[in-house]
């Protein structure tokens, strides 16, 4: 929605928190069942359940996750715990350091792409070695059977560094291209102002969640004679003075809904405590434009002003606006005009 764009930091997120946690049930689901499995034909030690019941805590943890650094956090703590789990299996079924490699490399390298930094994919992978190391001791025949063990080690974490990091680069790519696209989609490429989708949408989402009944005003607002300008001094001519009049507008919008909506044609959606605040708006717009001075012209606008009335549609709201802005050109232009308070049928 126009005005509540996510920062990357809460779309990364928004998309990694259900894979995290589906993933992470999944590890749960297989370190259960290899228990159990491991279980029916000898004789395992019951505290590897628990080691089970501690991930399943973690998996819970990350559901109930805000941010990316609490994912972070309890990914790094169900890894963990999966990996004492599975090693303490491998010492409890034997010959432990045949499942050294597999078990690290398993839990290490999928979960590398599931981190919003680089940093954290490195440190989880420390962590799942390390523990590995500390539950299983692996001992070596040979000095280079531990050297060849420690050079995959680092290369796992290289490679995982590198994966996370590309993962990084695309998400934020990816990112960058739905912003340009959301900009193009909801800004006028001319005035650099909202245009009339982004004007609609927020004030949709205005009439739909005013819990308050503060009084909402809307300002249809149009150029004098553009056509004129547009013919006698060309067309870029034109759009400077389009580009003028839409900075007075949002240098005098107060922060309220505004939008060029097509043409010379501005629009502003403006919740004001009464008719003299939305008179006082729509003075200090004419007069505001009309002290512009643009290549020897001087600029001015027309403003139709009326207020919601209680049942009544959008449409019925802007059309009375724009019969009162048709009186304001109709009354000498550079001025602005009070619907009359009448609901008309659409």
């Amino acid at each position: 929605m126009h005005g509540t764009e996510e920062s990357l930091e809460q779309k990364t997120f928004a998309q990694l928190r259900p894979l995290k946690v589906s993933s992470e049930i999944l590890a749960v689901a297989i370190c259960l069942l290899v228990v159990t499995l491991a279980s029916a034909s000898q004789a395992i030690s019951p505290w590897l359940y628990g080691y089970c019941a501690a991930a399943g805590v973690a998996c819970y943890l990350t559901f109930r996750a805000r941010t990316t650094w609490h994912l972070w956090l309890t990914g790094l703590l169900l890894l963990c715990t999966c990996s004492a789990c599975l090693g303490a299996l491998a010492n409890a079924i034997g010959n432990p350091l045949v499942w050294f490699l597999p078990i690290g490399l398993v839990l290490s390298l999928p979960s590398s792409a599931m981190h919003v930094h680089p940093a954290h994919a490195l440190s989880t992978g420390i962590a799942i070695w390390g523990t590995l190391f500390y539950v299983i001791s692996p001992e070596f025949e040979r000095p280079l059977d531990h050297a060849l063990t420690l050079i995959l080690i680092v290369a796992s974490l290289l490679v995982a560094t590198l994966v996370c990091a590309t993962f990084c680069r695309i998400r934020k790519d990816v990112f960058d291209l739905q912003r340009q696209l959301h900009g193009m989609a909801y800004t006028d490429t001319l005035t650099g102002l909202p245009n009339r989708r982004a004007f609609m949408e927020r004030l949709t989402t205005t009439l739909a969640g005013r819990a308050v009944p503060v009084p909402l005003f809307f300002l249809m607002l149009d150029i004098d004679d553009f056509k004129k300008i547009n013919d006698g001094f060309g067309h870029d001519v034109g759009d400077r003075v389009l580009v003028e009049v839409g900075r007075q507008l949002q240098d005098h919008s107060q922060g309220h809904n505004f939008a060029r909506v097509g043409g010379e044609e501005f629009a502003i959606a403006a919740q004001l405590p009464d008719v003299a605040a939305a008179q006082a708006l729509a003075r200090s717009l004419v007069d505001a434009v009309h002290s512009s001075q643009l290549y020897g012209l001087t600029l001015s606008i027309s403003v139709g002003l009326a207020r919601l009335e209680p049942g009544e549609s959008m449409v019925s709201l802007m059309r009375r606006a724009d019969l009162a802005l048709y009186d304001a050109k109709s009354e000498g232009k550079n001025r602005y005009v009070m619907a009359q308070q009448v609901v008309l049928s659409v």
